[in-house]
């Protein structure tokens, strides 16, 4: 059933000019689709228009050798109080629970030992822990300006630690980092790092069951999306804006919610005329949008299950490198399939699909202590080469602060707005983040405190 939402904020936003009559929406992501799911439950006219030929635009889940796996995000994260998950059980997606904490181990490529999930979960969250309640101290003595590789290598060099515990220190530190941030440590601000608001419950929350395709179908459901229709050009004047697209089509309407990723507004995609404001352009430049990527391969069975482990951090020979995170999709129920995590410092593994295939089942070989069973079905993602994304998501780098996401969700002329996850900086990098931005942007265009999303067909 269709149900109330709000952007987390009780006032509605203000900053539009104009009669709202028809409402343009560049980008069918969850950001977009919250925007035309609520102006049209409000009966606005609203069209999306995606580059794509699916809608979804980061939640992409894909049928790889008969098992739904997702490419893009995955998680609900901290499901209990989280709108998205919220707007799931509305619309009648079922989840299941999806941690893989209780049964991580680890495996030493350098050493060619293994680490225990006691083991393992002792050492991760003492030098998590550590690394999270010294960054006040890291922050002061640093300064604003400071990377999160910094504060880390700050942090190790009083940590006691040496050989291989600090290398797989590191490496488990900087995994965590570029995780969160979608980019390299380096580019990543110390100050800012780790300041998003967080719902309720464990951080691997829940997975829709069929992928995030199921929670992006139910909210694109009924909406008019144009898939296929890259707009190329934004136009506006006195009272209309007009989109183009690259084959030179046109839609006119009173105003436009803009939600593309970071990584195409800084490649001018789309173009607007007139340009944007400097200020927001020498923004959109400022802030990050990096590489998170993955390797998914599906076996004929679970053959790890036989070799003891289910999920798996990978630690390299090489110091600098982040760890890889392997997920255990038949853990959860989804198939015989192992997806590699790939962080933006140890994504230059991934030059095509052939050699980012050989580069993990070596890695899982090593574990296995024999080769990999050829997989029977391969998915390796490339975000930073699609035209229309350029990367993964959004993170503040040094010298930049959270007041910049938020200022890329401010209209400009009253006619032009933004959503997505870079646009605002409680949720920045997650789905509910980009979920909340459309909130807040529908709000802004129907002068409510609050909007209706839920599926529009029986």
């Amino acid at each position: 059933m269709p149900a109330s939402f709000d952007d987390g904020q009780a006032e509605v936003p203000a900053g539009l000019v104009g009669p709202v009559e028809r409402v343009l929406v560049v980008g069918a992501g969850i950001a977009g689709l919250t925007v035309a799911n609520a102006l049209t439950h409000a009966g606005v006219d609203c069209t999306v228009l995606e580059a794509k030929d699916r809608a979804g635009g980061r939640l992409h889940t894909v049928d790889l050798g008969g098992s739904p796996v997702d490419l893009g995000g995955s998680w609900l994260h901290h499901p209990s109080g989280n709108p998205l998950r919220t707007f799931a059980a509305s619309a009648g997606v079922t989840c299941r629970p999806g941690d893989p904490l209780p049964a991580l181990t680890a495996f030493d490529c350098a050493t060619g030992g293994w680490l225990s999930h006691d083991d393992l979960d002792a050492a991760r969250n003492l030098e998590l822990e550590r690394y999270v309640a010294a960054l006040a101290s890291l922050r002061s003595r640093l300064g604003p300006t400071a990377s999160a590789a910094e504060g880390i290598e700050a942090h190790l060099a009083a940590s006691g630690l040496g050989g291989d515990a600090l290398r797989r220190a590191r490496q488990g530190l900087r995994a965590h980092v570029e995780a969160d941030a979608s980019g390299a440590a380096e580019d990543q601000s110390l100050e800012w790092l780790w300041t998003q608001d967080e719902y309720d419950e464990d951080y691997f929350g829940d997975l829709p069951e069929g992928g995030y395709a199921s929670v992006v179908g139910a909210m694109a459901d009924g909406l008019d999306v144009r898939r296929d229709w890259p707009v190329a050009g934004v136009a506006l004047s006195e009272d209309a804006v007009t989109l183009t697209s690259t084959s030179g089509a046109t839609e006119v309407g009173t105003h436009v919610v803009v939600t593309v990723p970071l990584g195409a507004l800084k490649n001018d995609v789309p173009g607007f005329d007139p340009p944007l404001p400097r200020e927001r352009i020498e923004t959109v430049q400022r802030l990050g949008f990096g590489r998170y990527e993955k390797v998914a391969l599906t076996f004929d069975e679970p053959f790890w299950r036989g070799a003891g482990w289910s999920h798996l951090v990978l630690f390299s020979g090489e110091p600098g490198e982040p760890a890889t995170w392997v997920f255990d999709l038949d853990a959860f129920g989804i198939g015989p399939v192992l997806v590699c995590h790939v962080f933006h410092s140890a994504t230059h593994h991934l030059p095509d699909n052939s050699s980012a295939t050989d580069w993990a089942t070596d890695l899982l070989g090593a574990a296995l202590g024999a080769p990999c069973p050829a997989p029977v079905a391969v998915a390796v993602t490339d975000w930073a080469a699609d035209p229309w994304t350029r990367g993964s998501y959004a993170h503040v780098t040094p010298g930049s602060t959270n007041a910049d996401l938020d200022r890329l969700g401010e209209p400009v002329d009253g006619r032009l707005l933004f959503a997505g996850e870079h646009t605002q900086s409680a949720r920045v990098g997650y789905a509910d983040g980009a979920m909340t931005s459309g909130i807040r942007e529908a709000k802004r265009l129907l002068g409510r405190s609050t909007v209706t999303l839920g599926r529009l067909t029986a």
